[in-house]
């Protein structure tokens, strides 16, 4: 058995490996970007980097993950790169039994990529998501490039900032 993270998204309870997840933290306010797709709520600043954060009730259901105290992003490797999943809440840290409930999913052709199994804590069923298929390759492109621009951008800001620094001491 391996260890997750257990979290609520639209009610439903998934997952992710502890080994993709770099930490959590409370965060609702994230720099907002233009032309990007809509699941994408913002770039959150982390240790230097602007990481994109993607509301996962959007991405997978089409509805907006409604704002609470609760709230938590899990800034998880994907591609690696870092970017943050905003989710309800966090269940916990769990071990988590396997079972076989996807082989009937594949038979009857609604498993998707992003679905890595179906887990089991106590009587729940858990989705253990898989966050390299998370994206169509589309998606993956535009989610690369707006990290680029995020961090480009945000380079610009502390060279200006820069400039502006000396300029005074200069005065």
């Amino acid at each position: 058995m391996e260890q997750y993270i257990v979290f609520i998204s639209h009610d439903q309870l998934f997952c992710l490996p502890v080994t993709v997840v770099r930490r959590i933290v409370e965060a609702d306010n994230f720099v907002s970007l233009p032309d990007v797709p809509d699941y994408v709520l913002g770039v959150y600043e982390y240790e230097e980097q602007m990481l994109p954060i993607i509301d996962l009730r959007k991405k997978l259901f089409g509805e907006d993950t409604v704002s609470d105290t609760k709230n938590k992003v899990i800034l998880c490797q994907w591609k690696e790169q870092t970017i943050g999943i905003y989710v309800e809440s966090i269940t916990g840290i769990m071990m988590l039994e396997d079972t076989d409930y996807e082989r009937e999913l594949v038979k009857s052709k609604l498993k998707r990529g992003y679905i890595g199994k179906f887990l089991k804590s106590n009587d729940e069923v858990v989705i253990s998501l898989e966050l390299e298929y998370l994206f169509n390759n589309e998606q993956s492109q535009e989610l690369l490039d707006s990290i680029d621009d995020a961090n480009s951008d945000e380079l610009e800001d502390q060279q200006q900032e820069n400039i502006e620094k000396l300029d005074d001491a200069n005065g």
